[in-house]
């Protein structure tokens, strides 16, 4: 059993593990310290080819897109083993019970969907690489006169195990929004006491934005895509790349959220239309009542189906409360950071 979960990790969780399992220290250093120390290695190589005298402005956004690489393992590895699964548990506390095995179904499936990166990792790769090979006046200006320069070879190395990690953000991303998309198409209960006042939601809005907020590590690479803009002139690539990235920030949380906000609402307005008539049909009941015995549990069935009526209309459905928002603002700001950076400052 134990090696079937692992076969359903993603490459990066499984390559990971290796040197976990053997590590006397904690998961998260013992990434960084392997698999996260690939980018920087690639760097130095590149460095100790081309000379260590580089403009400051590259020097600093090749650190801050191996870092992004390099940290970007790290998340691919906790949204692999803890937060697709902590989503399958909360969401069952939303649905009836005879739906519980769908959403299993469905988080099997998506899970599957998740660790098959091999069609993104290829065309994601691939435009990265004809980024770079567009722009080889970036690279003469540091110094690598041609393609078959040893310093350009490792820099084509660095984007492509660059491209294959950054693929499984990209299929992370698509994996939430069509999860999301088809937990919300069966039926699910709004609970108008749930502790998270949001009828239960938050489990969407939370699953969202965690993505959304790994995303939000991409914004590293930024400075150097700009740079390479800057000085390689093969402009038109990167701006795809940069607005292919923008729309993930943005769609990994608008879609889901807004999607089973509607969906919320429907089954909300259908309780609320029974309620209604339950209302209106033990009003007339009481209205025609003669016996004063009988009136009595009447109005207490009506006051109660009231109560319940307000409540039920009262209850939020957005899945959005203040941490998510924070961790909304806080994943939107770092792109825009960077790109006033470089229209402003730069």
């Amino acid at each position: 059993m134990e090696a079937d979960e692992k076969m359903d990790e993603v490459w990066v969780t499984r390559l990971s593990r290796v040197f976990v399992e053997r590590s006397p220290v904690g998961s998260l250093p013992t990434i960084l310290l392997t698999v996260g120390l690939v980018p920087f290695a690639l760097t130095g190589v590149f460095l100790t080819l081309i000379g260590f005298d580089v403009r400051r402005v590259f020097l600093g956004s090749q650190l801050l897109a191996s870092a992004m690489i390099a940290v970007a393992t790290v998340l691919i590895c906790r949204y692999d083993t803890v937060v697709l699964s902590t989503f399958v548990e909360r969401a069952t506390e939303v649905t009836p019970h005879d739906d519980n095995r769908e959403i299993r179904a469905i988080a099997a499936r998506y899970r599957a969907f998740f660790t098959d990166t091999r069609a993104t990792t290829v065309v994601w790769t691939a435009l990265i690489l004809f980024a770079v090979l567009a722009n080889d006046g970036y690279f003469r200006a540091l110094g690598v006169p041609g393609y078959t320069d040893p310093a350009y070879l490792v820099y084509l190395v660095f984007t492509a195990w660059g491209g294959a990690i950054t693929a499984v953000g990209i299929r992370m991303a698509a994996t939430t929004t069509l999860c999301i998309r088809e937990i919300g198409q069966l039926d699910f209960s709004i609970d108008p006491l749930h502790p998270d006042g949001l009828g239960g939601l938050s489990a969407i809005g939370y699953f969202a934005i965690r993505t959304t907020t790994m995303l939000s590590i991409g914004a590293l690479g930024l400075p150097l895509a700009f740079d390479v803009v800057r000085v390689g002139g093969g402009s038109g690539i990167i701006y795809v790349l940069v607005a292919i990235y923008i729309g993930l920030i943005v769609g990994s949380f608008a879609f889901p959220t807004v999607y089973i906000n509607r969906r919320a609402n429907e089954i909300k307005q259908e309780q609320l239309n029974d309620t209604r008539e339950r209302i209106h049909d033990l009003s007339e009941r009481l209205m025609a009542a003669d016996d004063p015995e009988a009136i009595e549990p009447l109005q207490m069935k009506l006051a109660e189906l009231r109560t319940a009526y307000d409540t039920y209309d009262s209850v939020s459905l957005y899945p959005m409360s203040l941490s998510i928002a924070s961790r909304l603002a806080s994943s939107v700001l770092l792109p825009l950071f960077f790109l006033l950076f470089e229209t402003y400052v730069v």
